[in-house]
C-alpha cells in the first residue's frame, strides 16, 4: 500500500510539472494607452509574465470579481515573485472608460493594475487575436448601454506568448497555479 501511495505522489508531481502549452494561433503584440497617459506595448515589456483580462468600469459582476480574485492572487505572491508580474486590465468600453475614470476605477483595488484603453477598432482587433469578444448591448435605464464580454483571464510568458487563461468560473488556485509555473 506505501509503494502505491509513493507512485501516485510521484506521478503527480511529475504530472504538476509539465511545461504549460503555448498558444501561438492566439494572442500578440499591441500598442494601448494607460490610465497615466502613458503608451504601453505589451513587446517591451517581454521578460515579465503578464496577467491579461478584458473588462470595463461599469461592469457590474465580472471585473469587479476577476480583480478581487487577481488581488488575491496578488497577495499570495512574495515581493521578488510580484516584481516579475504585471496586470493588464484593458478597457472594452471606450466611449466611457476615459484615462481619468480608468485610473479612479482601478485605485479602489489594492492591485498594481494597468488600465490600458484604446479606440473602438482597436479593441476590437486586439478581442479577435485574443479569442476574446465585447459587444455594446443598449439598455433601457440611466446607465443607457452595458457591455458584453468575455471573461477569460489569459496568463503571458515573458516571451509574450499566451501560455494558457483561467475561466471565470475557476478559483483563484488555477491562476495562481498557472503563474507559479512560470516563475
Amino acid at each position: 500500500m506505501k509503494c502505491l501511495l509513493v507512485i501516485f505522489l510521484f506521478v503527480a508531481v511529475s504530472c504538476s510539472e509539465e511545461p504549460l502549452d503555448v498558444y501561438d494561433s492566439i494572442g500578440g503584440d499591441f500598442v494601448l494607452h494607460d490610465q497615466f497617459g502613458d503608451e504601453y506595448k505589451l513587446s517591451e515589456h517581454h521578460g515579465k509574465i503578464r496577467i491579461l483580462f478584458f473588462g470595463f468600469t461599469h461592469c457590474p459582476e465580472i471585473c469587479p470579481t476577476t480583480l478581487g480574485e487577481v488581488s488575491e492572487v496578488w497577495g499570495q505572491l512574495d515581493t521578488a515573485q510580484q516584481q516579475q508580474v504585471e496586470i493588464l486590465f484593458l478597457s472594452v468600453d471606450p466611449e466611457r472608460d476615459s484615462q481619468e475614470l480608468l485610473k479612479n476605477y482601478l485605485e479602489s483595488f489594492d492591485l498594481p493594475v494597468l488600465g490600458l484603453r484604446g479606440t473602438d477598432q482597436q479593441m476590437g482587433d486586439i478581442t479577435a487575436r485574443y479569442a476574446a469578444f465585447y459587444e455594446r448591448v443598449e439598455l433601457d435605464s440611466a446607465l443607457n448601454y452595458t457591455i458584453d464580454h468575455s471573461s477569460q483571464t489569459f496568463v503571458i510568458d515573458r516571451q509574450g506568448r499566451i501560455r494558457g487563461w483561467v475561466a471565470y468560473d475557476q478559483p483563484p488556485s488555477a491562476l495562481l497555479a498557472m503563474i507559479n509555473r512560470l516563475l
